[in-house]
């Protein structure tokens, strides 16, 4: 070895390696276990009010707290959405949610803790203790039947909705690019403690219909997640390969693909409801 690497590098030895490897483990878990909440979630600033349509701020699952909501309606017959979305957005994406609702479906919609008018700091734990409230709200407040709710998550919004799946009755569940687990993410594996949002472990005790959406030019989240959770489903289930597709653009950007879009969970919902009606007569 030249002298100038030696002075930049020092003596390599299988010793200095090993040390550096741990050092460099040590390092990663302290900040994934301890800071992992500020990495993972990204909340926007606030871009709507309290007074903006069909916004209202329930009692939050923590003391004191608020949750913020938009909610409107289903028509008579059709199911409720209860709808955890992406990372990085809020209620401002209400716009799309108007779609839903004229196609017939009830829409409910919540900020995490941290994001928008919702109290509080976001992380796995808060997240699980919102969508219970909300759930709640619906089934007892505005008293909407379990069977009369499809949850629906979008990206980080899988891993509240797979939670909530596989604690209370509901109707179906769709995950929208979906995650395995968080640290599956960046790692493929969980090599650290405490993983976040460990969807691929709850959704093997999930029985309810699933459907999972998902681009095959995803970005962010690779397809092979939302192919693995259906994999693990022991339910019925289906699978929509969203050709050419990536994490922002699964909507297109035309009325038509946007209907197509829609028409996606007016087929899922139909079919929830020829099964209820099947199950019934049996």
């Amino acid at each position: 070895m030249s002298k100038w690497k030696k002075y930049l590098i020092g003596e390599i030895s299988w010793n200095r390696l090993v040390k550096s490897i741990i050092t460099i483990y040590v390092i990663l878990l302290v900040i994934s276990v301890g800071l992992g909440d500020h990495f993972i979630f990204l909340p926007p600033k606030p871009t709507y009010t309290e007074q903006s349509d069909h916004i209202t701020l329930i009692e939050g699952s923590q003391a004191n707290s608020k949750l913020a909501t938009y909610y409107r309606p289903a028509k008579p017959g059709m199911p409720t959405l209860l709808w955890s979305h992406g990372n990085a957005e809020d209620l401002s994406s209400t716009s799309f949610f108007e779609l839903y609702h004229q196609a017939g479906f009830g829409i409910y919609a919540y900020d995490y803790p941290g994001y928008g008018l919702s109290d509080g700091s976001p992380s796995d734990r808060s997240c699980y203790g919102a969508i219970e409230r909300v759930y709640e709200e619906l089934t007892h407040t505005h008293k909407i039947a379990s069977k009369q709710l499809i949850l629906v998550g979008q990206s980080v919004g899988s891993g509240p909705t797979t939670y909530l799946g596989s604690q209370k009755p509901v109707g179906g569940m769709v995950l929208i690019s979906p995650l395995t687990s968080v640290y599956r993410v960046a790692f493929r594996q969980p090599i650290f403690p405490r993983d976040r949002f460990p969807n691929i472990d709850r959704i093997k005790n999930i029985s309810i219909p699933l459907m999972v959406i998902h681009g095959d030019k995803d970005e962010v989240i690779p397809q092979s997640h939302g192919k693995a959770l259906i994999d693990a489903h022991k339910g019925k289930h289906i699978f929509h390969d969203l050709k050419g597709c990536g994490h922002y653009d699964l909507y297109g950007d035309t009325p038509e693909k946007i209907q197509a879009f829609i028409q996606l969970f007016l087929d899922f919902s139909q079919t929830l409801s020829a099964e209820a009606i099947s199950t019934s007569k049996k």
